[in-house]
Protein backbone atom coordinates (compact mmCIF):
# COMPACT_ATOMS: atom_id res chain seq x y z
CA UNK A 1 0.00 0.00 0.00
CA UNK A 2 1.03 3.69 -1.01
CA UNK A 3 0.55 6.19 1.84
CA UNK A 4 0.66 10.02 0.84
CA UNK A 5 0.93 12.80 3.31
CA UNK A 6 -0.03 15.97 1.60
CA UNK A 7 0.89 19.24 1.94
CA UNK A 8 2.97 18.39 4.77
CA UNK A 9 5.15 21.00 6.72
CA UNK A 10 8.48 18.73 7.55
CA UNK A 11 10.28 19.47 11.45
CA UNK A 12 13.39 17.68 10.87
CA UNK A 13 16.46 19.56 11.63
CA UNK A 14 18.46 17.10 10.27
CA UNK A 15 16.48 16.68 6.68
CA UNK A 16 17.69 19.11 3.68
CA UNK A 17 13.20 19.56 3.15
CA UNK A 18 13.36 20.87 7.15
CA UNK A 19 10.81 23.51 7.41
CA UNK A 20 9.77 23.22 3.93
CA UNK A 21 6.25 22.19 2.61
CA UNK A 22 5.79 18.83 0.67
CA UNK A 23 4.03 15.90 -0.30
CA UNK A 24 5.60 12.47 0.98
CA UNK A 25 4.98 9.47 -0.79
CA UNK A 26 5.26 6.59 1.36
CA UNK A 27 5.57 2.83 -0.08
CA UNK A 28 6.39 -0.61 1.60
CA UNK A 29 7.36 1.01 4.46
CA UNK A 30 9.67 3.53 2.95
CA UNK A 31 9.67 7.04 2.02
CA UNK A 32 10.05 6.58 -1.93
CA UNK A 33 9.18 10.40 -2.51
CA UNK A 34 9.72 13.56 -1.04
CA UNK A 35 8.48 17.13 -3.57
CA UNK A 36 6.76 20.64 -3.54
CA UNK A 37 3.25 20.49 -2.24
CA UNK A 38 1.04 19.47 -4.57
CA UNK A 39 3.54 17.80 -6.79
CA UNK A 40 2.62 14.44 -6.14
CA UNK A 41 -0.53 12.58 -7.68
CA UNK A 42 -0.57 9.13 -6.97
CA UNK A 43 -3.95 7.23 -7.76
CA UNK A 44 -3.60 4.39 -5.56
CA UNK A 45 -2.26 5.93 -2.67
CA UNK A 46 -4.26 6.49 0.41
CA UNK A 47 -4.14 9.76 1.78
CA UNK A 48 -2.41 9.49 4.99
CA UNK A 49 -3.12 12.89 6.20
CA UNK A 50 -3.14 16.38 4.83
CA UNK A 51 -2.03 20.23 5.95
CA UNK A 52 -0.33 19.14 8.71
CA UNK A 53 3.51 18.65 10.33
CA UNK A 54 5.81 15.51 10.01
CA UNK A 55 8.52 14.71 12.20
CA UNK A 56 10.66 11.80 12.87
CA UNK A 57 8.88 9.36 14.89
CA UNK A 58 9.07 10.63 18.69
CA UNK A 59 10.16 8.35 21.21
CA UNK A 60 9.25 8.29 24.87
CA UNK A 61 11.93 7.48 27.15
CA UNK A 62 9.96 6.39 30.02
CA UNK A 63 6.87 4.64 30.40
CA UNK A 64 5.60 1.47 32.63
CA UNK A 65 3.49 -1.08 30.94
CA UNK A 66 2.70 -3.25 33.99
CA UNK A 67 3.09 -6.05 32.27
CA UNK A 68 4.22 -8.59 34.01
CA UNK A 69 2.27 -8.11 36.98
CA UNK A 70 -0.17 -5.57 36.99
CA UNK A 71 -1.77 -6.19 33.86
CA UNK A 72 -5.24 -4.97 34.99
CA UNK A 73 -3.59 -1.64 34.90
CA UNK A 74 -2.04 -1.86 31.78
CA UNK A 75 -0.68 -4.53 29.36
CA UNK A 76 2.38 -4.30 26.66
CA UNK A 77 -0.29 -4.57 23.96
CA UNK A 78 -2.59 -1.68 25.39
CA UNK A 79 0.46 0.37 26.24
CA UNK A 80 1.97 0.37 22.91
CA UNK A 81 -1.27 1.18 21.05
CA UNK A 82 -1.96 4.06 23.77
CA UNK A 83 1.60 5.04 22.89
CA UNK A 84 0.77 5.08 18.85
CA UNK A 85 -2.31 7.07 19.98
CA UNK A 86 0.11 10.20 21.03
CA UNK A 87 2.26 9.38 17.95
CA UNK A 88 4.97 7.49 19.45
CA UNK A 89 6.81 5.40 17.48
CA UNK A 90 9.57 3.74 19.88
CA UNK A 91 9.42 3.61 23.96
CA UNK A 92 11.78 3.21 26.31
CA UNK A 93 9.94 0.59 29.27
CA UNK A 94 10.84 1.04 33.06
CA UNK A 95 12.23 -2.72 34.68
CA UNK A 96 9.60 -2.06 37.56
CA UNK A 97 7.50 -4.60 36.90
CA UNK A 98 6.74 -8.20 39.25
CA UNK A 99 9.47 -9.53 38.74
CA UNK A 100 11.56 -6.81 37.62
CA UNK A 101 13.39 -6.61 34.43
CA UNK A 102 16.77 -7.90 35.75
CA UNK A 103 18.19 -10.99 33.08
CA UNK A 104 18.93 -11.87 29.77
CA UNK A 105 15.29 -13.76 29.94
CA UNK A 106 13.27 -11.20 31.43
CA UNK A 107 14.56 -8.84 28.71
CA UNK A 108 14.25 -11.13 25.57
CA UNK A 109 10.56 -12.00 27.11
CA UNK A 110 9.73 -8.50 27.03
CA UNK A 111 10.84 -8.17 23.67
CA UNK A 112 9.04 -10.58 22.00
CA UNK A 113 5.77 -9.79 23.88
CA UNK A 114 6.05 -6.43 21.90
CA UNK A 115 6.94 -7.72 18.46
CA UNK A 116 4.94 -6.50 15.50
CA UNK A 117 3.00 -3.11 16.41
CA UNK A 118 3.69 0.26 14.83
CA UNK A 119 5.71 1.40 18.25
CA UNK A 120 8.93 -0.41 19.19
CA UNK A 121 9.72 -1.22 22.56
CA UNK A 122 12.90 -1.06 23.55
CA UNK A 123 13.51 -2.57 27.52
CA UNK A 124 15.27 -0.74 30.26
CA UNK A 125 17.15 -3.41 32.56
CA UNK A 126 17.61 -2.89 36.16
CA UNK A 127 21.12 -1.53 37.43
CA UNK A 128 21.05 -3.91 40.57
CA UNK A 129 19.82 -7.12 40.97
CA UNK A 130 15.78 -6.66 42.05
CA UNK A 131 16.46 -3.38 41.95
CA UNK A 132 17.36 -4.05 45.67
CA UNK A 133 20.37 -1.60 45.66
CA UNK A 134 22.59 -4.25 47.00
CA UNK A 135 24.83 -5.47 43.91
CA UNK A 136 24.73 -5.19 40.41
CA UNK A 137 22.14 -6.63 38.11
CA UNK A 138 23.48 -8.55 35.14
CA UNK A 139 24.23 -5.41 32.42
CA UNK A 140 26.05 -7.22 29.99
CA UNK A 141 23.66 -10.12 29.62
CA UNK A 142 20.97 -8.11 29.48
CA UNK A 143 22.32 -5.89 26.78
CA UNK A 144 22.90 -8.65 24.73
CA UNK A 145 19.26 -9.75 24.95
CA UNK A 146 18.44 -6.30 23.88
CA UNK A 147 18.23 -3.97 26.92
CA UNK A 148 19.23 -0.58 25.93
CA UNK A 149 19.33 1.21 29.28
CA UNK A 150 19.88 0.35 32.86
CA UNK A 151 17.93 2.11 35.60
CA UNK A 152 16.43 1.16 39.03
CA UNK A 153 13.39 3.53 37.77
CA UNK A 154 12.39 5.47 40.54
CA UNK A 155 14.91 4.14 43.66
CA UNK A 156 17.99 6.33 44.00
CA UNK A 157 20.84 3.74 44.28
CA UNK A 158 22.34 5.71 47.67
CA UNK A 159 25.26 3.17 48.12
CA UNK A 160 27.81 5.46 46.26
CA UNK A 161 30.23 3.03 45.89
CA UNK A 162 28.05 0.74 44.08
CA UNK A 163 27.24 3.51 41.46
CA UNK A 164 30.46 4.79 40.56
CA UNK A 165 31.19 0.69 40.14
CA UNK A 166 27.67 0.86 37.69
CA UNK A 167 29.12 3.79 35.93
CA UNK A 168 32.64 2.25 35.42
CA UNK A 169 30.81 -1.28 34.43
CA UNK A 170 28.45 0.25 32.00
CA UNK A 171 31.45 2.50 30.29
CA UNK A 172 33.47 -0.70 29.90
CA UNK A 173 30.19 -2.48 27.53
CA UNK A 174 29.16 0.70 26.14
CA UNK A 175 26.01 0.77 28.34
CA UNK A 176 24.19 4.75 29.33
CA UNK A 177 22.52 4.41 32.90
CA UNK A 178 19.77 6.59 34.05
CA UNK A 179 19.77 8.17 37.72
CA UNK A 180 16.45 9.25 39.20
CA UNK A 181 18.05 11.24 41.84
CA UNK A 182 16.04 11.71 44.87
CA UNK A 183 17.78 11.43 48.42
CA UNK A 184 14.98 9.12 50.08
CA UNK A 185 15.96 9.73 53.68
CA UNK A 186 15.34 13.30 53.07
CA UNK A 187 12.50 12.90 50.76
CA UNK A 188 10.20 11.11 52.99
CA UNK A 189 6.88 9.57 51.38
CA UNK A 190 7.05 12.46 48.58
CA UNK A 191 3.07 13.45 49.01
CA UNK A 192 3.75 16.65 47.94
CA UNK A 193 6.64 19.61 48.04
CA UNK A 194 7.64 21.29 50.57
CA UNK A 195 6.12 24.79 50.43
CA UNK A 196 2.72 26.50 51.85
CA UNK A 197 0.75 24.15 49.95
CA UNK A 198 1.67 21.03 51.85
CA UNK A 199 1.52 22.30 55.26
CA UNK A 200 -1.92 23.57 54.50
CA UNK A 201 -2.39 20.06 53.18
CA UNK A 202 -1.37 18.37 57.03
CA UNK A 203 1.21 16.84 54.76
CA UNK A 204 4.94 16.50 55.29
CA UNK A 205 6.34 18.15 52.41
CA UNK A 206 9.00 16.38 50.43
CA UNK A 207 11.88 19.15 50.27
CA UNK A 208 13.91 19.96 46.51
CA UNK A 209 17.08 19.68 48.48
CA UNK A 210 16.32 15.85 48.06
CA UNK A 211 16.57 16.37 44.84
CA UNK A 212 19.23 18.52 44.49
CA UNK A 213 21.92 16.29 46.89
CA UNK A 214 21.48 13.61 44.49
CA UNK A 215 21.87 15.23 41.73
CA UNK A 216 25.53 16.79 42.92
CA UNK A 217 26.17 12.91 44.62
CA UNK A 218 26.55 11.60 40.58
CA UNK A 219 27.72 14.49 39.28
CA UNK A 220 30.64 13.83 41.44
CA UNK A 221 30.50 10.50 40.56
CA UNK A 222 30.62 11.35 36.59
CA UNK A 223 33.64 13.41 37.33
CA UNK A 224 35.44 11.03 38.82
CA UNK A 225 34.39 8.13 36.78
CA UNK A 226 34.06 10.01 33.63
CA UNK A 227 31.24 7.99 32.14
CA UNK A 228 28.12 9.43 30.94
CA UNK A 229 24.76 9.35 32.77
CA UNK A 230 21.00 10.78 32.22
CA UNK A 231 19.24 12.29 34.69
CA UNK A 232 15.43 11.39 34.75
CA UNK A 233 12.58 13.11 36.66
CA UNK A 234 14.14 16.82 37.14
CA UNK A 235 11.80 18.42 39.05
CA UNK A 236 13.30 21.52 40.71
CA UNK A 237 14.94 24.80 39.76
CA UNK A 238 18.48 24.42 41.73
CA UNK A 239 18.94 21.09 39.91
CA UNK A 240 18.09 22.21 36.90
CA UNK A 241 20.81 25.10 37.35
CA UNK A 242 23.84 22.22 38.74
CA UNK A 243 23.10 20.46 35.27
CA UNK A 244 23.04 23.49 33.42
CA UNK A 245 26.85 24.42 34.85
CA UNK A 246 28.01 20.65 34.94
CA UNK A 247 27.32 20.85 31.06
CA UNK A 248 29.52 24.19 30.97
CA UNK A 249 31.62 22.44 32.55
CA UNK A 250 31.34 19.29 29.48
CA UNK A 251 30.57 16.68 31.87
CA UNK A 252 28.72 14.02 29.83
CA UNK A 253 25.28 14.56 31.27
CA UNK A 254 21.79 14.34 30.02
CA UNK A 255 18.76 15.48 31.01
CA UNK A 256 15.18 14.87 31.18
CA UNK A 257 11.44 16.58 32.52
CA UNK A 258 8.68 14.54 32.81
CA UNK A 259 5.69 16.21 30.93
CA UNK A 260 3.17 16.86 34.16
CA UNK A 261 6.31 18.96 35.61
CA UNK A 262 5.78 21.44 32.81
CA UNK A 263 2.30 21.78 33.15
CA UNK A 264 0.92 21.48 36.74
CA UNK A 265 2.38 22.89 39.74
CA UNK A 266 1.76 21.72 43.81
CA UNK A 267 -1.17 24.15 43.75
CA UNK A 268 -3.36 21.28 42.25
CA UNK A 269 -3.27 19.57 45.49
CA UNK A 270 -5.79 21.82 47.10
CA UNK A 271 -8.63 19.30 46.50
CA UNK A 272 -6.46 16.22 47.58
CA UNK A 273 -7.22 15.08 44.09
CA UNK A 274 -4.74 11.92 44.08
CA UNK A 275 -4.68 11.95 40.32
CA UNK A 276 -1.76 15.04 40.94
CA UNK A 277 0.01 12.78 43.17
CA UNK A 278 3.17 12.16 41.66
CA UNK A 279 6.81 11.13 42.03
CA UNK A 280 8.78 13.50 42.78
CA UNK A 281 6.18 15.53 43.23
CA UNK A 282 4.73 18.91 41.71
CA UNK A 283 6.97 21.57 42.79
CA UNK A 284 6.21 25.69 42.84
CA UNK A 285 5.12 27.48 39.59
CA UNK A 286 8.81 29.14 39.66
CA UNK A 287 10.36 25.32 39.22
CA UNK A 288 7.60 25.02 36.59
CA UNK A 289 8.77 28.00 34.47
CA UNK A 290 12.14 27.65 34.86
CA UNK A 291 12.12 24.02 33.80
CA UNK A 292 10.15 25.34 30.64
CA UNK A 293 12.80 27.30 29.78
CA UNK A 294 15.44 24.68 30.17
CA UNK A 295 13.67 22.85 27.62
CA UNK A 296 13.70 25.63 25.27
CA UNK A 297 17.36 26.39 25.66
CA UNK A 298 18.62 23.00 25.53
CA UNK A 299 19.70 22.06 29.39
CA UNK A 300 16.94 19.89 29.43
CA UNK A 301 17.51 17.17 26.81
CA UNK A 302 14.19 15.09 26.68
CA UNK A 303 10.47 15.43 27.67
CA UNK A 304 9.38 12.32 28.75
CA UNK A 305 5.33 11.11 29.62
CA UNK A 306 5.97 9.33 32.99
CA UNK A 307 3.48 7.47 31.59
CA UNK A 308 2.17 5.22 34.99
CA UNK A 309 -0.81 3.79 34.46
CA UNK A 310 -3.42 2.91 37.42
CA UNK A 311 -6.45 1.48 37.93
CA UNK A 312 -9.39 3.17 39.98
CA UNK A 313 -8.88 1.25 43.44
CA UNK A 314 -5.17 2.26 43.16
CA UNK A 315 -6.26 6.27 43.17
CA UNK A 316 -9.81 5.85 44.96
CA UNK A 317 -8.48 6.23 48.57
CA UNK A 318 -6.93 8.41 50.84
CA UNK A 319 -4.59 10.54 49.53
CA UNK A 320 -1.73 8.97 51.82
CA UNK A 321 -2.44 5.40 50.56
CA UNK A 322 -3.29 6.26 46.46
CA UNK A 323 -0.53 5.00 44.13
CA UNK A 324 1.88 7.81 42.73
CA UNK A 325 1.34 8.47 38.58
CA UNK A 326 -0.38 9.68 35.58
CA UNK A 327 -1.46 7.99 32.30
CA UNK A 328 0.03 10.72 30.26
CA UNK A 329 1.26 9.07 27.15
CA UNK A 330 -1.56 10.37 24.88
CA UNK A 331 -1.45 13.98 25.71
CA UNK A 332 2.30 14.82 25.74
CA UNK A 333 1.89 16.64 22.39
CA UNK A 334 -1.22 18.36 23.85
CA UNK A 335 0.41 18.95 27.14
CA UNK A 336 3.08 20.60 25.45
CA UNK A 337 1.44 22.65 23.18
CA UNK A 338 -0.82 23.80 26.41
CA UNK A 339 2.46 24.72 28.05
CA UNK A 340 4.52 26.23 25.73
CA UNK A 341 2.07 27.14 22.93
CA UNK A 342 4.35 28.52 19.85
CA UNK A 343 7.80 29.54 22.22
CA UNK A 344 8.50 25.67 21.69
CA UNK A 345 10.03 25.82 18.06
CA UNK A 346 8.89 22.68 15.71
CA UNK A 347 13.37 22.10 15.23
CA UNK A 348 13.08 21.87 19.25
CA UNK A 349 9.75 19.88 19.68
CA UNK A 350 11.52 16.99 17.19
CA UNK A 351 15.10 17.52 19.54
CA UNK A 352 13.20 16.70 22.71
CA UNK A 353 10.82 14.22 21.37
CA UNK A 354 12.74 12.50 18.71
CA UNK A 355 16.51 13.04 18.74
CA UNK A 356 17.47 13.25 21.68
CA UNK A 357 15.93 10.33 23.44
CA UNK A 358 16.91 8.20 20.59
CA UNK A 359 20.82 9.25 20.80
CA UNK A 360 20.66 8.93 24.77
CA UNK A 361 19.34 5.26 24.28
CA UNK A 362 22.17 5.01 21.67
CA UNK A 363 19.51 3.50 19.43
CA UNK A 364 19.30 4.80 15.55
CA UNK A 365 17.63 8.19 14.94
CA UNK A 366 15.50 8.43 11.51
CA UNK A 367 15.54 11.28 9.40
CA UNK A 368 13.34 12.31 7.01
CA UNK A 369 15.07 12.09 2.88
CA UNK A 370 14.18 9.66 0.33
CA UNK A 371 14.90 6.65 0.35
CA UNK A 372 15.16 6.51 4.44
CA UNK A 373 12.93 3.95 6.31
CA UNK A 374 9.70 5.76 7.18
CA UNK A 375 9.36 6.56 10.85
CA UNK A 376 7.18 9.17 11.03
CA UNK A 377 5.10 11.33 13.28
CA UNK A 378 2.29 13.04 11.81
CA UNK A 379 0.29 15.89 13.90
CA UNK A 380 -2.18 18.93 13.60
CA UNK A 381 -0.44 21.82 15.76
CA UNK A 382 -3.95 24.22 15.37
CA UNK A 383 -6.22 21.38 15.78
CA UNK A 384 -8.78 20.31 19.30
CA UNK A 385 -9.99 17.58 20.35
CA UNK A 386 -11.36 16.47 23.37
CA UNK A 387 -9.77 13.49 25.32
CA UNK A 388 -11.76 10.94 27.45
CA UNK A 389 -12.25 7.27 28.92
CA UNK A 390 -13.81 6.43 25.28
CA UNK A 391 -11.32 7.30 22.90
CA UNK A 392 -8.48 6.09 24.98
CA UNK A 393 -6.14 3.48 24.68
CA UNK A 394 -4.82 3.25 27.83
CA UNK A 395 -6.15 1.05 30.80
CA UNK A 396 -5.65 3.82 32.85
CA UNK A 397 -8.17 5.76 34.32
CA UNK A 398 -5.74 8.48 36.27
CA UNK A 399 -5.54 11.06 33.55
CA UNK A 400 -5.84 15.11 34.73
CA UNK A 401 -6.82 15.55 31.60
CA UNK A 402 -9.65 13.82 30.70
CA UNK A 403 -12.90 15.56 28.92
CA UNK A 404 -11.25 18.58 28.17
CA UNK A 405 -10.85 20.20 24.83
CA UNK A 406 -6.94 20.02 23.87
CA UNK A 407 -4.72 21.71 21.51
CA UNK A 408 -2.66 19.83 19.23
CA UNK A 409 -3.52 16.66 17.59
CA UNK A 410 -1.57 13.76 16.43
CA UNK A 411 -2.80 12.57 13.30
CA UNK A 412 -0.88 9.26 13.37
CA UNK A 413 2.00 7.33 13.26
CA UNK A 414 3.96 5.23 10.38
CA UNK A 415 6.98 2.96 11.38
CA UNK A 416 6.71 -0.10 8.69
CA UNK A 417 3.14 -0.23 9.39
CA UNK A 418 1.12 2.55 10.23
CA UNK A 419 -1.61 3.51 12.89
CA UNK A 420 -4.23 6.55 12.44
CA UNK A 421 -4.61 8.06 15.94
CA UNK A 422 -7.60 10.98 15.71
Amino acid sequence: MKLLIRHARIADPRSAFHGKSCDILVHEGVIERIAGAGEISEKDAVVFASNCVVSPGWMDMRVNFREPGEEQKETISSGQDAAAAGGFTSVLLMPSVQPPVCSRGSVEYIRSLANGHVTEVFPAGTITDKREGKELAEIYDMQQGGAVMFTDDKRFLQNSGLMVRALQYAGNVNARLISYADDSYLSGANLANESGVATALGFKGSPAIAEVIAVERDLNLVRYSGQPLHFAGISGREAMEAIRIAKLEGLPVTAEVFIHHLLFDDSMLNDFDTTYKVKPPLRSMTDVEVLREGVIDGTIDVVSSDHAPQDIESKDVEFDYAAFGMSSIETVYSSLRMAFGDSLSESRLAEVLSIAPRSIAGVAVPTIHQGAKANLTVFHPDEKWTFNLKNSKSKGVNSPLFNRELPGVVAGVINGRYSVSR
